[in-house]
């Protein structure tokens, strides 16, 4: 049996068992993104972290690449959660959930979403579900304004959020930061 991110799931393991490592050793690997940094996630420090052989983890990720892909399907997983936090009545609420999980990130996801890029960078289809995810989350901020332009800024100025926090870009100091994302809140509220 096969997952999307191409890990191979043997007949004789079950499905749950194989689920409940999975979670363990994407635990194991976000643990040692927070304790050390993402660049020492490596397979030998994850299957040590989780307690698993070498062997275990490379059966549920057999190799650096379906470990990363697991963890950045992981890391959308909790976007989507974040997304469906926003009260339904609120009329851009695709968007207002962007905002909210670009704030909310902390900084081991950053650590990680780092990872993630640098490995993409050398294997750019790594981020496909993550362009998939975010077409599908545009068209949705598109189809719920009628100023699909102001909409757009209003995502560009998102991502330059994310990017900002990301790569620890100056942001004008916590006060100007703060009073700019105000404003953007605003102005998501003022689209129609």
């Amino acid at each position: 049996m096969n997952r999307p991110d191409g890990t191979v799931l043997s007949e004789h393991m079950p499905l749950a068992e194989s689920r409940n490592a999975s979670r363990r050793i994407l635990s194991a690997a976000r643990a040692i993104a927070a304790r050390e940094g993402a660049g020492r996630i490596t397979i030998d420090a994850v299957a040590k972290e989780s307690g698993l052989s070498k062997g275990g983890l490379l059966y549920n990720f057999p190799t650096k690449k379906a470990l990363l892909s697991g963890l950045l399907d992981q890391m959308l997983a909790e976007h989507r959660d974040l997304l469906g936090s926003v009260p339904e009545q609120h009329p851009l609420r695709t968007l207002r959930g962007h905002l909210e999980t670009a704030l909310q990130s902390e900084g081991v996801t950053d650590d990680l979403s780092m990872a993630i890029l640098a490995a993409a960078a050398l294997d750019p289809p790594l981020l496909d579900p993550l362009r998939v995810e975010l077409a599908d989350d545009l068209e949705r901020i598109v189809s719920e304004t009628q100023d699909a332009p102001g909409a757009m800024v209003a995502v560009l100025a998102i991502q330059g959020l994310r990017f900002q926090k990301l790569l620890n870009l100056p942001d004008g100091g916590a006060d100007l930061r703060d009073r700019a994302i105000e404003r953007l809140r605003t102005m998501i509220d003022e689209l129609e």
